[in-house]
């Protein structure tokens, strides 16, 4: 336990023990890692069953050299028994046990509770979960170990995708009768079908959202200002006017930011089918103005122009967008990066004999300038139907990483504010020593005698309790 937590306890001076080093806070943040690979990638469940079995045909071995040392005393179906249990025993299942034995001696469980959720959350909305039952049983274990409170959330998220579930369900009821009313007036009138319904949805695009509960899921970067086309405007329109008719007094806000389209892409080079982009709706919307219908798209475009036409304000966001289009790995490179130097080639390429100068190739700038041109990629082949194009912004970046232990710390501060006024509350008058001894004892995650002196302070300042006037390492509560 004190190797998983960085080191032991110390005695303090104030009281109590406080822990040494960082509490265990990495080793919980790369065991939700861990567990967020397993879960999501199906070749990792396979190496782990594979794992799983030879450490128990190492352990079956094992077992049964000492079942022949003490024949007399082992009856002889015993090994067999152990054995068939063991390996008859879910690999999954197996997998969770040795993870929550890691879990319960890990005293930073808050650290693992919000990586997990945040990773937990990407599953679900990306449809990364190999197993909704595996999951769920986890949940269950993790409900089980640190109470309903620790996993609430998570089990929100759940109810979220079964309640969008029927929702859309209803939602495509809803469309059908709609446009079965407007075939059956149109053979009835004359009136243009554009008048009378301007709201109904363009066939060509289908639409999925998910509906998710403010509280239970990460908060996500919004992108408010984004130029949706037609086709989703004219969706999203209709959905709100469903939605908004459907659950009177909720707000509807549109998280852009977490949309991912397959969007059907023609090329030069490939012959047949066109084929299927699976990109996030920002990719979506760049690769829009390259169309070939589309005003100059031949020309190219600055990344100044690709967000005034698809209204991304956040210049990064743009600029990562751009770079996963354009600088991704072999069979992803939609788009081409013309640096700004290629176009201003120096005319004079000939020496002075007259022979042409060999023109050195020049490794493409990750970085996006001002001037650098986009433009359609003509040559682009594959030979996959479906290309998945990542976006950077996708990928694990270090402040995302300092951001998620910058909010447990933040409701560490909460918590252990909690502790001392429901301690001071019950108890009325307390001193300093036995306050930190009680306040330790009631904290589930590792806190230094600082920390919650500081949080004392804090609370004297705003009038939550007060020093005593003839002993002031002795507090007083303020009902």
């Amino acid at each position: 336990e004190d190797v998983l937590n960085s080191g032991g306890t110390e005695n303090s001076s104030s009281g109590g023990s406080q822990p040494i080093g960082d509490g265990g806070r990495r080793v919980a943040e790369f065991l939700a890692k861990h567990v967020d690979l397993q879960f999501k990638n199906p070749r990792a469940q396979i190496s782990t069953t594979v794992t799983l079995h030879t450490s128990h045909a190492i352990a079956a071995s094992a077992t049964s050299s000492s079942s022949t040392l003490c024949t007399i005393s082992t009856p002889s179906n015993t090994t067999s028994a152990l054995l068939s249990s063991s390996a008859d025993q879910d690999p999954s299942e197996t997998f969770q046990s040795s993870i929550l034995s890691l879990f319960r001696h890990i005293h930073s469980k808050d650290v693992f509770e919000a990586f997990y959720k945040r990773d937990f959350a990407k599953r679900l909305l990306m449809k990364k979960c190999t197993s909704a039952d595996m999951e769920r049983s986890f949940l269950s274990k993790l409900k089980a170990e640190c109470g309903g409170g620790y996993t609430s959330k998570m089990e929100g998220m759940f109810k979220d995708m079964d309640l969008s579930r029927d929702v859309m369900a209803s939602y495509a009821a809803f469309l059908a009768g709609q446009q079965s009313a407007a075939a059956s007036s149109t053979s009835t009138s004359t009136t243009p079908y554009s008048s009378r319904s301007p709201s109904l949805p363009c066939s060509s695009v289908d639409m999925d959202v998910q509906m998710l509960t403010t509280g239970y899921w990460p908060v996500y970067p919004q992108h408010p200002s984004l130029i949706l086309p037609a086709p989703l405007a004219s969706h999203k329109a209709n959905f709100e006017s469903y939605y908004k008719t459907k659950y009177q007094g909720r707000r509807i806000t549109w998280q852009f930011s977490l949309g991912q389209c397959i969007v059907k892409a023609r090329f030069p080079k490939i012959v047949g089918q066109p084929r299927d982009l699976l990109i996030s709706l920002c990719q979506t919307l760049v690769l829009l103005c390259f169309n070939a219908d589309s005003d100059d798209s031949t020309g190219g475009y600055t990344i100044v122009d690709v967000m005034k036409k698809t209204g991304i304000e956040d210049r990064g966001e743009a600029e990562r967008v751009l770079q996963s289009l354009s600088l991704g790995k072999e069979g992803t490179r939609v788009l081409t990066k013309i640096d700004r130097d290629e176009k201003n080639v120096d005319n004079n390429n000939t020496t002075p004999a007259g022979k042409t100068k060999k023109k050195k190739s020049k490794k493409v700038r990750r970085a996006v300038s001002d001037h650098d041109i986009f433009v359609f990629n003509t040559s682009f082949t594959s030979n996959s139907h479906r290309i998945k194009i990542t976006n950077v912004q996708m990928k694990e970046t270090a402040e995302e990483r300092s951001k998620t232990h910058e909010a447990v710390t933040r409701d560490r501060l909460y918590l252990i504010d909690a502790a001392v006024v429901r301690i001071m509350k019950s108890r009325k008058t307390l001193d300093h020593r036995s306050l930190m001894a009680e306040v330790m004892n009631q904290l589930k995650f590792p806190a230094t005698a600082v920390d919650i002196k500081k949080r004392v302070e804090s609370l004297i300042e705003r009038e939550y309790m007060e020093r005593c006037d003839g002993d002031r390492s002795r507090y007083n509560y303020l009902a």
